[in-house]
């Protein structure tokens, strides 16, 4: 039999379409309005936005396709207490709104970065530009190879081609349309993004036996066991861990990071920037609570038989492929349903890439170039230098994105990503906008020993080993011969032992005729 399963000529329609739309809107702002002929039209989109596309492209940035694959397995594996950060994180988003954005608006400045030399220095500047660009190169290497894992679980289609092709196309028109093709391309993809959840949700849901069966396997599991008050900061979830994640990741990420703050900086008053915010904590806790709860309803059809623990059946090697093989296996009886989820998958990654690109030419150029170059550069030649610099970060990006296949998590290297550089840059953010104190060298010591405490932390959670212990599965209802009928994984060796018998072997899958 076919190993893999092949894609009807509707899927790839479906996924083409994705593609070419996205890639239309991109060259429909390259040649219309002003042309992204000004570095305030390319990089700050004339600064004449309206608030819908400015909160859902925020609202994607946000949320990638490490969250739709991602999120549903947390829950899955670890129950709903990761539900919980969407109040600490929404309570974030309005303080951000009130404490830090207006001071962007009333400096005048086209990156975050420049605030830091009117308050601190040249150095500062620097350095905190440098290490967003070594982090978000990164980051975007995870968010790429997402959609990559998902392509590759239902394909026969090698993982070197699928990061090339999405890499270089997202490149492409994030190119060419500027931040404002980019804002415009992310409501079309956030739309999909939605739309594959809906579409997943429903038809497990059905499977599952509806809401009350979906509740009490859940309940029976203990994945609904929500409310954790320990302070012990090793494990996994807490009510307290998650409010501290969420209230300095949130603040950190749309108040310091130049990804979310340019799509601020691109309306055109205070008040606009201010609503926009804190509007883009609604669609961020929809989609957050959606994928959580996807996860109770897959931990329901899987409650007898985990795919994890039946992988000479399913192939599956990581976590994170539960929901493409769900995805392949139960919806490709339905021609271009398949397509649609992968899409959907697919937007949530690029939508996050090309605001990462955006942004990366923004910096290099604000930041580097413009003010070490020793002649005056016109905005043609700058808009130029952007555009090239898109295209060479989505190749860095590309290149990057070959290594985060030999990790075992999506989701906790995303994390130890965000989590390393979040808590330093938003204290000397908070430092220099509440107080008049903190010198140049006292600032890049404490950010120095910062960086150092929480890499050495990061480090040790990627690749240490150490995974957290996982609530029960079962193997007792699965096709394939296993010795023991119930695995309990209760402690960290058998968690280990579970997620490092990998194998390559693909979902044995009927091809559809």
């Amino acid at each position: 039999m076919d190993p893999y399963y092949h894609l009807g000529w509707i899927d790839y329609v479906i996924i083409g379409l994705t593609l070419l739309i996205s890639t239309a809107i991109g060259l429909k702002f390259q040649f219309s309005g002003d042309r992204q002929r000004t570095t305030r039209e390319y990089l700050l989109a004339g600064k004449n936005m309206s608030i819908f596309p400015v909160v859902m492209s925020i609202t994607v940035t946000m949320l990638s396709a490490v969250t739709l694959l991602g999120i549903p397995m947390e829950t899955y594996r670890f129950g709903m207490k990761f539900a919980l950060i969407v109040i600490p994180f929404s309570i974030g988003t309005v303080l951000t709104a009130v404490i830090i954005t207006p001071v962007y608006f009333n400096c005048r400045v086209s990156t975050t970065y420049e605030f830091l030399e009117i308050r601190y220095g040249k150095t500062t500047r620097y350095t905190v530009s440098a290490l967003f660009i070594i982090q978000m190169v990164l980051f975007m290497s995870v968010v790429l190879y997402a959609p990559v894992l998902a392509l590759s679980a239902v394909t026969d289609l090698s993982i070197e081609v699928s990061i090339v092709m999405f890499g270089l196309i997202c490149s492409f028109y994030c190119a060419v349309g500027g931040l404002k093709g980019v804002l415009w391309t992310d409501v079309f993809q956030s739309g999909l993004m939605f739309l594959c959840l809906i579409v997943v949700y429903v038809f497990s849901a059905q499977e599952a036996g509806g809401v009350v069966n979906i509740y009490k396997t859940s309940v029976e599991g203990q994945r609904l066991d929500i409310l954790d008050f320990s302070t012990d900061f090793t494990e996994r979830y807490t009510v307290l861990n998650l409010m501290v994640k969420g209230i300095v990741g949130s603040m950190a990420f749309y108040g310091t990071s130049q990804v979310e703050v340019q799509r601020l900086l691109s309306l055109s008053t205070i008040k606009r920037a201010q609503w926009a915010l804190c509007l883009s904590a609604l669609p961020v806790s929809i989609l957050c609570l959606m994928c959580n709860i996807l996860g109770l309803v897959l931990f329901t059809i899987f409650k007898d038989c985990d795919p994890m623990l039946d992988k000479a059946h399913t192939g599956i090697t990581k976590y994170d492929q539960v929901i493409p093989y769900y995805i392949v296996t139960r919806l490709h009886s339905i021609p271009g349903l398949t397509g649609l989820c992968i899409a959907g998958i697919f937007s949530g990654s690029l939508s996050t890439i090309s605001s990462a690109l955006n942004s990366l030419s923004a910096v290099t150029v604000n930041d580097f170039i413009k003010p070490l170059c020793k002649t005056k550069l016109n905005d043609t030649r700058v808009v130029y230098i952007a555009k090239v610099l898109s295209i060479l970060f989505g190749m860095l990006c590309v290149c990057f994105a070959f290594a985060i296949s030999k990790v075992d998590s999506l989701v906790a290297v995303n994390n130890a990503l965000i989590g390393i550089t979040e808590g330093p840059m938003l204290a000397i953010y908070l430092i220099g906008i509440l107080t008049r104190k903190g010198s140049q060298r006292c600032i890049l010591f404490g950010l120095i020993v910062g960086f150092a405490l929480t890499g050495w932390i990061g480090y040790g959670i990627v690749f240490s080993g150490y995974r957290s212990p996982s609530l029960p599965v079962e193997s007792s209802g699965c096709a394939s011969a296993l010795n023991s009928t119930s695995i309990f994984q209760n402690s960290t060796a058998a968690c280990i032992g579970i997620e490092q018998c990998a194998t390559t072997i693909k979902p044995v899958i009927p091809a559809r005729k």
